[in-house]
């Protein structure tokens, strides 16, 4: 049989079974021809890319540095990028397409919980390992042995969040605002609990829809509940208008916020007077004093993309890494690979200390800020650890 014969005969066949509702997954030649190729599910335009221009940067950066150290198990890696947007359905027909294109032996997911969702099922479908930075608690509460966290989760961060505002504000009653979604409900209701195990008052939970373009009336009951410190659990670009609307609204109380507004793309949003009462987290002290790797890391991929790196998009690098390291040990072997990523101990990357728990965590700390006056500039205050 001819070659053009082969593959209509295949084509046809996949149509086929696809109509019985069964996926046929053809791997792309270059998967085949001397390379590894990956998957990367990367919101690279629409709202979400605040922190996924830093995801696709990292990653391209891992390629090609891994590429110059002898690639993956021996062949060159070749990282396949899907734009998912802020779109579900765009998640996951971005995850079937490029599991059907190309095969591959382990996915980064995307950087949003709501997309990792929704795409969930269809990971233990395909039993491909799967690396991701969402942070809710959702998702490790599913125990899907084939997911890989390589962040703080959000209960963590919520922990960090009650923490810094009654222990190291000395506040006594907390307001809570938060965006409406799989990523904020859980982290409100979990710095509550922690709020009030400190002996502190939660005097308010308000929340507002991610599209929402005002959160003045919440801002506005929770000052009239008499919060003096305000918990927000937010991206970036909404937790940036949260901001503005507390500078117009002459709201002077303390603001501690998530991790989401603290990176640097969130903050270059925000005029420095609106930032003067805020402290946050961010998954780690990503700074040069942390020793000459970092420090290197730092400068190559300021010199190259432009921008300063931040640890929200910057774990992918680490997970590239990380991949790396357990495939050139076990190979591609998909079960091979995710046992591998099971016994990951103190792996010391740029972001973090990598060590993979019981539920796929593989980051169990995270930084705390204030922001230096006058200025954007984070200042390191502590790390807490789960």
């Amino acid at each position: 049989m001819g070659k053009k014969q082969l593959i209509t005969r295949r084509t046809a066949l996949s149509g086929m079974v696809a109509g019985a509702g069964i996926t046929i997954y053809t791997p792309r030649l270059s998967a085949q021809s001397g390379e590894v190729a990956v998957g990367a599910m990367v919101p690279i335009t629409g709202p979400f890319n605040v922190s996924g221009q830093q995801y696709h940067f990292s990653l391209q950066m891992a390629q090609d540095e891994i590429n110059a150290k002898g690639g993956v198990a021996g062949k060159k890696l070749k990282i396949v990028f899907e734009d998912v947007k802020d779109s579900n359905s765009v998640a996951v027909n971005a995850y079937l397409k490029v599991v059907r294109d190309i095969n591959p032996p382990l996915v980064f997911l995307s950087s949003y919980t709501t997309q990792n969702l929704a795409t969930e099922p269809e990971v233990t479908k395909a039993m491909i390992p799967g690396m991701y930075a969402g942070g809710g608690d959702a998702m490790h509460v599913k125990k899907n042995p084939w997911l890989f966290r390589i962040r703080p989760h959000d209960g963590l961060q919520a922990l960090a969040l009650a923490k810094h505002a009654t222990e190291g504000l000395g506040k006594k009653k907390i307001g809570i605002i938060y965006v409406q979604n799989d990523f904020g409900q859980p982290g409100a209701v979990a710095a509550e609990k922690v709020v009030k195990a400190a002996g502190a008052a939660v005097v308010g939970m308000e929340a507002y829809a991610f599209t929402d373009n005002d959160m003045s009336a919440q801002l506005q009951k929770l000052k009239g509940a008499g919060a003096d410190c305000l918990i927000c659990i937010s991206y970036g670009k909404d937790g940036a208008l949260v901001l503005k609307l507390l500078k117009e609204m002459n709201i002077d109380i303390p603001v501690v916020i998530s991790s989401g507004v603290m990176v640097p793309a969130a903050r270059n949003l925000i005029a420095p007077d609106e930032l003067a009462k805020v402290n946050g987290v961010m998954d780690a002290y990503l700074a040069p004093e942390r020793g000459p790797d970092v420090a290197a890391y730092i400068k190559s991929f300021k010199d190259r993309f432009k921008v300063d790196p931040d640890p929200f998009g910057s774990c992918y690098y680490d997970g590239a890494w990380i991949m790396k390291q357990v495939m050139d040990k076990v190979g591609t072997d998909r079960a091979k690979v995710r046992d591998g990523l099971k016994a990951v101990k103190d792996y010391k990357g740029i972001t973090n200390i990598f060590t993979t728990d019981e539920l796929g965590n593989m980051v169990h700390s995270l930084a705390v800020f204030s922001i230096k006056p006058g200025t954007r500039d984070p200042v390191f205050i502590r790390t807490i650890t789960a």
